[in-house]
């Protein structure tokens, strides 16, 4: 078999953080999130449910059917939830599980999902849809991100679109908020975790090949270190096959900037005049 590629790898970490009988919010258009969510069901995780575009744990399992195949979704789904009912669902304790990739993180795990640039001068702005009460009443959130820089991993965010740790978690306690916030952050160099002081961000793995100093030196803030930095457990056979079958365009690669365009030319080729893949 062949070596596993970044987005593979970054994919079964990712799955490795799903837990058997969570329950998940999974967003749309986040195709390497959809990989890793997959990977998990099929492998460790079967009696896990989500919710998606509206439906509750459809039966389709590729990434790129989920993007285009909406159709489908909804034939082989089993039951329906709306927006709202989602989120009364999580306020009550319902949710366990999200995946969320923001443009920016600090130290404290608060994130920026809405702007590029200055509030004053934005150069880009996005919607930051369902990140606010996902970093709120979710249990555990899983940040990633497919660039691991100083301009991501930030002293100062441009805007805070969702609260992490800030105070040690005070202000959570304060206002009995039923989520715990990021739990763990996957990034092309690194796992992380919250476990620094007053929780603030601390390195725990690295990837193959990457040292302390890599990590360090491309993080915008001081980083809490384990007391035993170790390296990635790498994808094991079973992973590798299993993520290969289920995602065979690798639509994951459209998170990443260096395969996008290849993913696009790859599903345009794939994709019939009907609207569906496959």
């Amino acid at each position: 078999m062949s070596e596993a590629t970044l987005d593979e790898v970054m994919a079964v970490l990712m799955a490795r953080q799903v837990r058997d009988g969570d329950f998940i919010a999974h967003g749309a258009s986040v195709p390497l999130a959809a990989a890793a969510l997959m990977l998990a069901k099929e492998l460790h995780a079967p009696n896990a449910d989500f919710f998606y575009q509206g439906t509750i744990t459809t039966a389709e399992r590729d990434p790129a059917k989920l993007m285009l195949d909406i159709e489908g979704i909804y034939r082989s789904a089993p039951a329906f939830f709306g927006q709202a009912q989602i989120v009364d669902f999580e306020l009550r304790g319902g949710g366990d599980f999200q995946f969320l990739r923001p443009a920016q993180i600090d130290r404290f795990g608060n994130v920026n999902t809405s702007l590029v640039g200055t509030l004053e001068r934005p150069r880009y702005r996005f919607h930051g849809i369902a990140v606010a009460d996902a970093m709120t009443i979710v249990d555990r959130v899983c940040l990633y991100v497919t660039e691991h820089t100083q301009r991501v991993f930030a002293e100062k965010l441009a805007y805070i679109t969702g609260l992490g740790h800030p105070g040690g978690d005070a202000w959570r306690r304060d206002l009995d908020v039923p989520g715990g916030g990021p739990s763990v952050v996957v990034t092309p160099l690194a796992i992380l975790d919250f476990d620094g002081p007053d929780r603030t961000m601390r390195l725990r793995e690295v990837m193959a090949g990457v040292t302390v100093a890599d990590v360090v030196a491309n993080t915008g803030f001081e980083l809490a270190l384990a007391d035993d930095v170790v390296e990635v457990l790498p994808p094991t056979h079973q992973e590798l096959t299993t993520l290969r079958r289920l995602d065979p365009l690798a639509t994951r690669r459209l998170e990443f900037r260096e395969w996008r365009d290849e993913a696009r030319a790859r599903l345009a080729a794939e994709r019939p005049i009907d609207g569906s893949v496959g």
